[in-house]
């Protein structure tokens, strides 16, 4: 497993790290130990933040295969062959386009597609193609025209994202007031406490 063999290295050298730390400072073998800790974990940490990230930008990316669907069966096209046409154009999240490939892959192999977009879409983590293959399902059993499921799914996925925008908007505000406060409290404290204590002082001892 490369991530395992990539853990024990940034382990080791951490703790090499942590034991020439400890040989110059004399604190003793609690550094190299917690280096150690922190050079395994952190490949990991690192590893979830990056599939995270590929995760949300597939999911984002899925809202436009969605609205590309809606508009390719609203002009008559059956939506097996709307997918067809939409999956032969890189989507912009390689995580997604992978997934769209295998659920071509299973759709050629005869699983029907809406079991295909479902489970591929779990097994990647992203919720919009389950939440496709349901209306395709939905729309199967109904025997009913797909195009209005998509159109409610489409909507349903703007307004999502929509909000998901506007709540990382409302912590912009707070994180700039923290990178604000950490920016100009040292320049406080060296400009004006600082002086202001040493002047405190000298008048306390009168000298």
């Amino acid at each position: 497993d490369a991530l395992a063999f990539v853990k024990v290295g940034a382990s080791l050298a951490a703790a090499a790290v942590g034991a020439a730390i400890a040989w110059i400072t004399g604190w003793g073998a609690i550094v190299p130990a917690v280096l150690a800790y922190a050079g395994f974990v952190a490949p990991s940490l690192v590893t979830e933040r990056r599939e995270r990230n590929a995760r949300r930008d597939a999911a984002r990316a899925a809202i436009s295969v969605v609205e590309w669907l809606h508009a390719i069966v609203g002009s008559g096209r059956p939506v097996e062959a709307a997918l067809e046409r939409v999956t032969a154009h890189p989507t912009g999240s390689a995580m997604l386009d992978a997934c769209l490939a295998r659920v071509r892959t299973d759709y050629t192999l005869g699983v029907p597609l809406h079991v295909a977009l479902a489970r591929n879409g779990a097994e990647a983590g992203i919720r919009p193609l389950v939440d496709l293959g349901d209306r395709v399902e939905r729309a199967r059993d109904l025997g009913r025209g797909v195009l209005g499921l998509l159109q409610d799914l489409r909507d349903e996925l703007r307004a999502g994202e929509r909000a998901a925008a506007l709540e990382a908007a409302s912590h912009v505000e707070g994180k700039l007031t923290l990178v604000l406060t950490l920016c100009y409290l040292p320049a406080l404290a060296l400009l004006v406490i600082i002086p202001l204590f040493v002047t405190l002082l000298s008048g306390l001892f009168g000298t």
